[in-house]
């Protein structure tokens, strides 16, 4: 397995327009959640090398599952990043790591995408846990995420400049040949840039498959369908087709567009349309549409 790792390696560190890698499994996400009180873990304080930057690991700000974020400073510049830190312990999730950095460094250049600078493997398959940790570096955005921000009450005309730029950034993803689908677009993966633009991060969830149930399909092979798709995908923003796979309506690019709706409800409204999961509320599209005339104009 060790030279399955070590075969991405000097992929990770080409320009960005470069060919990715071949095709692979279906990923994991590598989303985290902020990290709460815990600023430091045994990371911290470390000097790595990714793309020829070296890097001070400064603090640790998002953490979830097999992924943590931090700060890491440009120890020549000065310049801080956000630096990603993904362990994989089996080929499955290291192939999930590994179209993670693909989808990534190939929508990089975007001005809605978080900004791709590089990434590099660490061999640990010899050691006592035989794990493979894979650094992703990308620009850090210090304005936080777009969910920070719900506390507020937007105008229409802020709420449409919000919703241009998350528009923006997804439409990028799906004019790409072959189109790519994030699958857990959500207001927590938008991030505010240092020059106020909004930015789509985390992309460990992403595809090209598209998947077309028909009548012949059976019950397993719909439940498996089910299974991966709730594995990589946010409760709330599941569209109707990924819970119900009995209705035999394909499964693509159209999920992310399900999911940027249920964000301009929550930008007009401050609240999820669907904020209990109900799977029959979502699939039947039962959700309340709440009395303000400032919205209006968009009816």
């Amino acid at each position: 397995m060790s030279e399955f790792f070590k075969s991405a390696m000097g992929y990770f560190n080409t320009a960005p327009n470069a060919n990715v890698i071949g095709d692979t499994v279906n990923s994991i996400s590598g989303s985290g959640a902020p990290a709460a009180n815990i600023t430091t873990n045994e990371f911290c304080g470390q000097i790595v090398e990714v793309a020829g930057y070296k890097l001070r690991v400064k603090r640790i700000i998002a953490e979830g599952g097999f992924a943590f974020v931090y700060v890491a400073q440009d120890v020549q510049s000065g310049k801080e990043y956000a630096l990603k830190r993904l362990i994989g312990t089996d080929k499955q999730a290291c192939n999930a790591i590994i179209n993670e950095i693909n989808t990534h460094k190939q929508l990089s250049g975007h001005p809605n995408i978080v900004a791709f600078v590089g990434a590099t493997f660490i061999d640990k398959t010899t050691g006592p846990q035989q794990r493979a940790e894979y650094l992703l570096l990308t620009e850090l955005c210090n304005g936080g995420s777009l969910i920070d921000c719900l506390n507020v009450s937007f105008d229409p005309a802020l709420v449409l400049r919000i919703f241009y730029q998350a528009s923006r950034a997804v439409a990028h993803m799906h004019t790409q040949t072959p189109p790519i689908s994030h699958r857990d677009i959500k207001i927590e993966n938008f991030l505010i840039s240092n020059d106020k633009q909004l930015k789509l991060c985390d992309f460990g969830s992403a595809t090209k498959e598209t998947f077309a149930p028909t009548i012949e399909w059976g019950a397993k092979q719909r439940n498996l369908l089910e299974d991966q798709l709730s594995s990589v995908t946010t409760p709330m923003y599941r569209a109707p087709e990924m819970l119900d796979t009995w209705s035999n309506y394909e499964i693509g690019i159209k999920v992310d567009i399900w999911a940027l709706g249920c964000i301009l409800y929550a930008l007009c409204f401050q609240k999820h349309p669907f904020e209990d999961s109900a799977k029959l509320r979502i699939v039947n599209g039962n959700y309340i549409l709440p009395t303000d005339s400032r919205f209006q104009c968009f009816h």
